[in-house]
């Protein structure tokens, strides 16, 4: 947890003007798979607005991740540069002074869905944590004409050999061929 992602709500709800977060931050656990986000460095530019009940949050999230190429498993990397437009809601146990509880619309405003805003602080780790989970690949490539380790043996690409036949005939599934004795005669193939 960095808490320099932390913001006093007193500070926010006094201040007319946004407050902007803008620093370079280390979050652990930024991985998806074997993609892992380099020394879980992120640089946020955020601004946090305080309205009515809510924090707005929005800027962007940069980060720089590695990998291994799902094909050829030689090293590859990326940056990521991300958008936010995130919302902290305050409505999840709170009613407001009011009796009764309130709505899910009241809870959350117009946006649908809304981080929990707890206590006294503003928390946005976890807005900057998901942004950068989401974004990372899940099998990156080092490229799209990569062959693979050993493209001789183990072709990226697989030539069927039915190449002169052009449009006309349909690829199928040879493991559905024993289906096609249930078929009448009059329907064609599925393509």
């Amino acid at each position: 947890m960095d808490d320099g992602l932390r913001i006093p709500l007193a500070v926010l709800r006094r201040r007319a003007d946004p407050r902007l977060v803008r620093r370079a931050v280390e979050l652990d656990d930024l991985r998806v798979g074997d993609v892992v986000v380099s020394d879980g460095r992120v640089d946020v530019d955020l601004e946090a607005e305080a309205r009515g009940r809510d924090v707005v949050v929005t800027g962007t999230i940069r980060a720089t991740w590695v990998g291994s190429c799902r094909r050829c498993l030689r090293d590859v990397g990326g940056d990521l540069g991300l958008r936010v437009h995130e919302v902290l809601s305050a409505g999840s146990g709170d009613s407001g002074g009011r009796d009764g509880p309130i709505s899910a619309e009241e809870a959350v405003g117009d946006s649908g869905d809304a981080y929990p805003l707890d206590g006294d602080e503003a928390d946005l780790e976890p807005v900057v944590r998901d942004a950068v989970l989401l974004a990372l690949p899940l099998s990156p490539l080092c490229g799209e004409d990569c062959a693979g380790p050993d493209p001789d043996r183990f072709p990226a690409v697989v030539s069927t050999g039915d190449d002169d036949l052009g449009e006309e005939a349909p690829v199928t599934d040879p493991r559905w061929a024993a289906l096609d004795v249930l078929r009448p005669p009059e329907d064609p193939p599925p393509a």
